[in-house]
């Protein structure tokens, strides 16, 4: 059962965490020029970069979760293997945003858990590129999906994702930012059906820094219950509301 996924995706959080919106400077004065320009970034700029690290439109967690429900739900027999390497590439409506996901990746089918387990890995390069700004990441994850073989409506997911990201700006000559992104998850649930997330929390850590600097680090989780609104809830902080089908990422009132 192929399933095909139709996205209205408006790519208006993606546009924002990567070119202008996720980031301010201090700019340096007359006396201290030499000095490097430090990014400073707030707790709603993180939320707009975890937005395109999860979202479906720039291809991330969630888009890959997809493609592992499809690939298990079509192709996986108890006791199989398989590996794949694949290159997806996308550019929006617009013409905006433009990105190539190139991945390798390997299932290993067990027969021993009840209902059958599915061990995932996958190590996977994207760059992505706005008119300005060039993001360039590796992305690599080892899961565990569970429930496959039986009248469970939602396979189970635990594992890590981890997304290492070199930005940089094209329309001037500030330094490159970096960005590591992780996500720790157990028992997540994806919709056998469409492979939308539906269910569980994951732990997450964001960490910002450039050259000379020392950078920042936000943490917290994320709620997994609906694909149109999944909570982002900062460790100390606020909450968000994102819409993994679309990016568009907002506060909570």
């Amino acid at each position: 059962m192929k399933k095909s996924i139709t996205s209205k995706l408006t790519l208006k959080s993606a546009i924002m965490a990567l070119i202008a919106g996720i980031i301010f400077f201090t700019s340096c004065s007359s006396d201290d020029a030499d000095e490097p320009v430090v990014f400073v970034i707030d707790e709603g700029d993180a939320a707009e970069f975890v937005a395109v690290v999860l979202s479906v439109n720039t291809y991330g967690f969630s888009a890959n979760a997809i493609h592992v429900s499809e690939v298990v739900a079509d192709n996986m027999t108890c006791g199989s293997q398989s590996q794949d390497s694949e290159i997806i590439k996308k550019t929006s409506l617009d013409g905006t945003v433009t990105y190539n996901y190139a991945f390798d990746e390997s299932y290993t089918y067990s027969c021993d858990v009840p209902g059958g387990s599915v061990t995932y890995s996958f190590l996977a390069e994207q760059q992505l590129s706005t008119a300005s700004s060039y993001v360039d990441s590796d992305i690599s994850g080892i899961w565990t999906v569970s429930d496959i073989d039986n009248s469970e409506p939602s396979y189970m997911l635990s594992g890590i994702y981890k997304q290492n990201s070199d930005r940089d700006l094209t329309t001037d000559e500030l330094p490159s930012a970096f960005i590591t992104t992780d996500l720790y998850f157990t028992d997540l649930k994806i919709e056998k059906e469409t492979g939308y997330l539906i269910g569980g929390t994951s732990q997450f850590e964001l960490a910002w820094r450039q050259i000379d600097s020392d950078g920042q680090v936000f943490q917290g989780t994320i709620n997994f219950s609906d694909p149109e609104a999944t909570e982002v809830i900062f460790t100390d902080g606020g909450t968000y509301v994102l819409n993994m089908l679309t990016g568009e990422i907002t506060k909570a009132q």
